[in-house]
């Protein structure tokens, strides 16, 4: 039997899993749930890129998606739904983030129409800002919607690429991996 996850997903292995480039980054890449867990968490990778804190800046990395293990017996790791940014600058359990930032993720937490769910949003003794994941059940038809619309263009992280765009082999690459066709 599974184990199901805090949101209500199955834990899975490391090859049920993905790890895109995030747009907008030359090589970070999140292990996330294949699907349309992918298309909304590496969308969210992208936003918090673009608007909050880069996240290619620490070497070798501090961001985490997926993991075999976890002192939380129902993370949501285990199932890959759930992504860490900023590890080093953002730790567990302590308010770290500037009021102006904590602000623009709140507004990116609106933007992705109540399908993630932000850590800094716990209680204070679980705080954990870097922490972001989905905060739908598996098999929500919300997921689906949204992924789709992400997929089209909503929010400028994935889609047709403007003309001037129509080069990028980076963006081709990351929408073939997320829909598994690579």
């Amino acid at each position: 039997m599974a184990l199901i996850t805090e949101n209500g997903w199955r834990q899975c292995r490391r090859d049920e899993c993905v790890n895109p480039v995030v747009p907008g980054t030359a090589d970070v890449r999140p292990e996330v749930r294949a699907g349309d867990a992918a298309t909304i968490l590496i969308a969210w990778c992208a936003w918090w890129h673009a608007h909050v804190m880069r996240i290619d800046t620490y070497r070798p990395r501090d961001y985490w998606g997926w993991s075999p293990t976890n002192a939380i017996w129902n993370s949501n790791h285990l199932s890959g739904t759930a992504i860490d940014l900023n590890s080093t600058s953002l730790p567990w359990k302590r308010y770290a983030m500037p009021a102006d930032l904590v602000t623009r993720v709140r507004e990116g937490v609106r933007l992705f129409e109540g399908t993630v769910w932000w850590g800094g949003d716990w209680p204070e003794a679980y705080v954990d800002q870097m922490h972001t994941q989905l905060a739908l059940p598996e098999g929500h038809p919300r997921l689906r919607t949204f992924a789709a619309r992400l997929s089209e263009g909503y929010l400028g992280v994935f889609g047709s690429p403007a003309p001037s765009d129509d080069d990028d082999p980076v963006w081709d690459l990351v929408l073939h991996q997320l829909r598994g066709t690579v």
